[in-house]
This record gives C-alpha cells, sequence and structure tokens, in this order.
C-alpha cells in the first residue's frame, strides 16, 4: 500500500519555506511520494495577475527537482473552471489505494472550516499539520489527533515536529515591491526569474 502526501498550494511564489514543509513530511511520516499539486484557478482568492499558472508550475518543478520522491502533478492547473480542495481530493482518491495525507502549513489549517463543502473533506484524507515557530491552533470537530498516520482510515490529524522557517509568499511579494533582498528565501535556481517577474508590473504601477 503507497503513502502519498499531497501538497497543494497557490506557490505565488514558491519558496524556500515551501520546500521546508516537504522535506519535514519525508522525515516524519514514511511516504512513498508526495505529490505536490499548485492550483490553477483557486476559488478562495485572487492570485498574482500578471503570473501565469503555467508559471507557477514551471518554478514549482524546477524547486523540487533534486527530491526524487516529489511528483509536481499539472492535474489542476489543466482544468478549465476553478478547482476546490475537496475536487482534488475526490480525484486523488481514484489514484491510490490508501487514504492520501494532506500536507499544510497553520495558514491553511486555520481556514479549514471555510473551504467549499467542509466537513466532508474528513472522509477522504488525513492531515499532516506543519506549523512555525510559537503557532497554535485548536482541533476542529470530526477530527481525530494522532501521533501516527493510518493509511486506512480517514479522518486523523498529525501535529509535525519539525519547525518550519518564518516566511510566507505574501511577504516575498511585498519584499521584492519595496527592493529587499529575498534571495534567502527563494530557491536558488528560480530566484532570479521570480524577483523579475514579481517586480515587473510595479515598474508601471499596476501591480496588486
Amino acid at each position: 500500500m503507497t503513502r502519498i502526501g499531497v501538497f497543494g498550494g497557490s506557490f505565488d511564489p514558491p519558496h524556500l519555506g515551501h520546500k521546508a514543509l516537504v522535506q519535514a513530511a519525508l522525515d516524519e511520516l514514511a511516504l512513498d511520494e508526495i505529490w505536490v499539486m499548485p492550483v490553477g484557478l483557486p476559488v478562495h482568492r485572487s492570485l498574482t495577475p500578471h503570473i501565469s499558472a503555467q508559471q507557477r508550475l514551471a518554478w514549482v518543478e524546477s524547486m523540487f527537482a533534486d527530491m526524487e520522491q516529489v511528483r509536481v502533478l499539472d492535474w489542476e492547473v489543466r482544468q478549465t473552471d476553478p478547482t476546490a480542495a475537496i475536487e482534488v481530493m475526490r480525484w486523488v482518491n481514484e489514484q491510490i489505494d490508501s487514504v492520501p495525507i494532506w500536507l499544510m502549513g497553520m495558514d491553511a489549517w486555520l481556514g479549514l472550516s471555510s473551504w467549499v463543502a467542509y466537513p466532508e473533506h474528513v472522509q477522504w484524507c488525513n492531515i499532516a499539520v506543519f506549523p512555525r515557530y510559537g503557532e497554535q491552533a485548536d482541533m476542529y470537530d470530526g477530527w481525530k489527533q494522532v501521533t501516527c498516520l493510518s493509511s486506512l482510515q480517514a479522518g486523523q490529524v498529525y501535529w509535525g515536529k519539525s519547525i518550519l522557517p518564518m516566511v510566507s509568499a505574501t511577504q516575498i511579494r511585498e519584499d521584492i515591491l519595496t527592493g529587499k533582498d529575498v534571495s534567502t528565501v527563494l530557491d536558488a535556481r528560480i530566484a532570479n526569474e521570480i524577483e523579475i517577474a514579481y517586480a515587473f508590473k510595479s515598474n508601471n504601477g499596476v501591480n496588486e
């Protein structure tokens, strides 16, 4: 039985905090693979308008190219309509023979109850939450906190022991616009491209 972790997100832009979360999951959860799935058209937020889904996908592929257990999937990017996480969960469950483990940081966990079709998610996955330093949160009704995630039973939550770096895509976008150095929080292979791409529109006064 294959143990699959799934890490979705906007990756607007992808950064080393994302990579640290994936590495933490590999270190702690005995996963066979992690499927990284950048969103195409999200239902909850607006993304940087001049950065295409294909560009974000390409950056994510480059960032994880050196991690053998990671597969970057373009399923969400290929969808023509906004895709909610519940749709991704249903699709993933059709592909594998075990309960997938949804990987997320604290921001995603805190917003879980607002996701489309919640709490149906409890039927489709287990969750591993990896907080940044000092972050805490309560458990939602219907989920069971465990110290080891089963591959057969859904509805379990594992609280990661690894502490993620204090970095966010929002802060990176703001720092680029104000000319601050972001090279230490971006993968070196894509850092220059990201800095140019996110600074470009600001020169024309239309960046969001």
